[in-house]
């Protein structure tokens, strides 16, 4: 089934169109909680704005789903922002995050910040959503598997690997990362015990390439 997310929160779907005997893409917004395990493309002016917001319009069923912080963080992400209050970053990922360690197997999406310049993939855990909510969020597909040598040694990777994300896995990866410290408060509150927020929220602990 082909299914994208549009801006504004537009969720359209190819489904079976009995009148025409055919599929025809249509808006299922209101459906959402159907289509959480369909495969889902972004568009590429889809915002991390534009994503709290259609969560928050389904709010009553991804509660219990996700995390309970879901209220706090689309207010957050509703308050304006001045110009020097915005996230400098140039777009928002959500990749895989793939590795073994002796039993373990752990794949998991996550969601980072990335400039287009710059090979390196920020945590965006501290970062305040309404400073960011402009942001467009990319998917990609592609990762490298890693295996975690009980001896110590370096994780011997696998790439260029592929999975796509069902809807689930996007709302997964967004409110993991930016409910990663509490709510809103709490967040604040951690960063001020590492550092004075003069400093660039980016400064803190980044993924690694490739994850």
């Amino acid at each position: 089934m082909e299914m994208i997310l549009l801006p504004g929160g537009v969720l359209r779907a190819s489904v079976w169109d009995p009148a025409v005997r055919d599929s025809v893409m249509r808006d299922v917004t209101d459906e959402l909680p159907y289509f959480l395990r369909t495969i889902v493309r972004l568009h590429d002016q889809v915002t991390l704005k534009d994503l709290l917001l259609l969560a928050e319009r389904h709010r009553e069923f991804l509660l219990p789903l996700f995390t309970d912080l879901l209220d706090d963080f689309v207010d957050e992400v509703k308050r304006p922002v001045t110009v020097e209050e915005l996230c400098e970053l140039d777009y928002l990922e959500i990749g895989w995050e793939c590795y073994s360690e002796g039993r373990r197997f752990d794949l998991q999406p996550i969601l980072v910040g990335r400039n287009h310049k710059d090979p390196q993939a920020y945590s965006v855990e501290a970062v305040p959503t309404n400073s960011m909510a402009h942001l467009p969020v990319m998917l990609r597909t592609r990762f490298a598997f890693k295996f975690r040598s009980e001896s110590g040694e370096p994780p011997a990777p696998f790439s260029n690997l592929r999975r796509e994300f069902l809807l689930f896995d996007v709302f997964d990866a967004v409110l993991a990362e930016i409910t990663f410290h509490g709510d809103p408060h709490e967040r604040d509150r951690w960063w001020r015990e590492i550092g004075s927020r003069e400093f660039d929220p980016l400064d803190g602990p980044s993924h690694e390439e490739g994850a």
